[in-house]
């Protein structure tokens, strides 16, 4: 996630670079008109020399020529951002170095002048994103104050300006290098959130954000509700549709199934296929985790009832599911290699809600759960038994439950 935020950090400075270009271009086309209205009005108390107006010509041109650089979608360099603003530095330093010894300012002025042009350039670095370049910015202009501006002055008036010019652009420099670089912290944080917000559930996405060990490799052990869902049918529908309209079908499917179990604060696991697993009271537990996992394997199915409706609209067959639940001890946490790694439960646990999820073809109901599942709900909900049945691996007959009676 950090080198995709680097992208779109690095794309976001390579666009305002254009948008610091477009300043630069007004601001030098203001002092270009400026100079050349000191050759026919007195607006000014010098006219533009030759020498100056040329420069300043060249300035504007060279602005010119970095719109049509930038323009042409270069590739993003990092020391651009550097050479750009070094060229800004020295252009505005020299211009206004012209006016000081061609007497046409006095020093006392061009050196509260530059500060103030100084302080404009540290802000524009902030529109670059990236705080080491208003960093260099704040130090190159204060040493460029101090060491070029304050020389020519009295020496009752050099130790003043020294100060006033490194409070002043230190001010700046801190205020604008810090505005960015919580800028930067906001965008890292919602580009992070957005992404794992696609595999997380919210409550984990903000555990995450406050407690990144959470997704380092270490497990613990929980009671929870693991929940599997299974198209019944699902190959035999998807041979009479071309790939795309299967792939369209499944989409919206696990979508629906997705915000069925989201929705009461639960986590989607992974996708098999056409398959779900969800668990519930992880990565936050909660008492009714069971009840919740319940509730969401309901709403799986009034969800499902309405694609049926579409389905059939589309002389379609209409289709339906499958939904396990099973309550028991699970080990929780970030597991895999250094490189990948999968915040997901193992155990019995999640073996038993697959095998129960697959037992409901055999059942004239589309929900079954366990008698651990069905003890935690049944003071809420009617259930129904179903059968008892001997599940692989497991030494005890397990009892199934339906908050749906059978059907005749």
């Amino acid at each position: 996630m950090q080198p995709e935020f680097e992208k779109l950090r690095q794309a976001q400075e390579t666009h305002n670079e254009v948008i610091v270009n477009y300043i630069q271009i007004v601001v030098f086309a203001l002092v270009l008109m400026a100079n050349v209205s000191t050759r026919y009005s007195t607006l000014a108390p010098y006219k533009a020399s030759d020498s100056l107006l040329t420069f300043v010509i060249l300035a504007f041109v060279s602005r010119i020529a970095l719109f049509f650089y930038l323009r042409s979608d270069p590739h993003y360099s990092r020391f651009r951002k550097y050479l750009i603003s070094s060229l800004d530095v020295g252009l505005y330093t020299t211009s206004a170095a012209m006016l000081g010894y061609q007497h046409d300012y006095p020093w006392l002025f061009l050196s509260l002048f530059a500060v103030c042009t100084y302080a404009m350039l540290v802000a524009l670095s902030g529109l670059r994103y990236d705080t080491k370049v208003v960093i260099f910015n704040g130090i190159t202009t204060a040493l460029l104050s101090a060491i070029i501006f304050s020389q020519p002055l009295p020496q009752e008036f050099r130790g003043p300006l020294i100060m006033v010019s490194f409070l002043t652009l230190g001010c700046v420099t801190v205020c604008t290098a810090y505005s960015v670089s919580s800028l930067i912290r906001i965008h890292r944080d919602a580009s992070v959130k957005e992404n794992l917000a696609r595999f997380l559930p919210p409550e984990l996405v903000e555990q995450v954000m406050t407690e990144p060990d959470l997704l380092r490799r270490k497990t613990e052990r929980r009671m929870a509700t693991v929940i599997f869902t299974d198209i019944r049918g699902f190959t035999g529908f998807s041979e009479v549709l071309p790939p795309e309209q299967v792939v369209e079908f499944l989409n919206e499917f696990l979508e629906e199934m997705t915000a069925a179990i989201m929705e009461h604060r639960g986590m989607v696991d992974k996708y098999i296929g056409d398959a779900v697993m969800g668990v519930f009271g992880v990565p936050t537990y909660a008492d009714d985790h069971a009840l919740r996992a319940l509730k969401s394997a309901l709403d799986m199915r009034d969800r499902l009832n309405r694609l049926n409706i579409d389905l059939k609209k589309k002389g379609l067959p209409e289709l339906s599911i499958g939904i396990g639940l099973h309550t028991g001890e699970l080990l929780i946490g970030a597991i895999g290699s250094t490189r990948r790694l999968d915040y997901t439960v193992v155990g019995d646990t999640v073996n038993v809600a697959s095998r129960i999820e697959g037992m409901t073809r055999l059942y004239p109901v589309e929900i079954l759960m366990s008698d651990s599942t069905s003890q935690a709900v049944a003071s809420a909900v009617k259930l129904y038994p179903i059968a008892t049945v001997q599940v692989k691996n497991r030494v005890e007959p397990l009892t199934l439950w339906s908050p749906d009676a059978p059907k005749e």
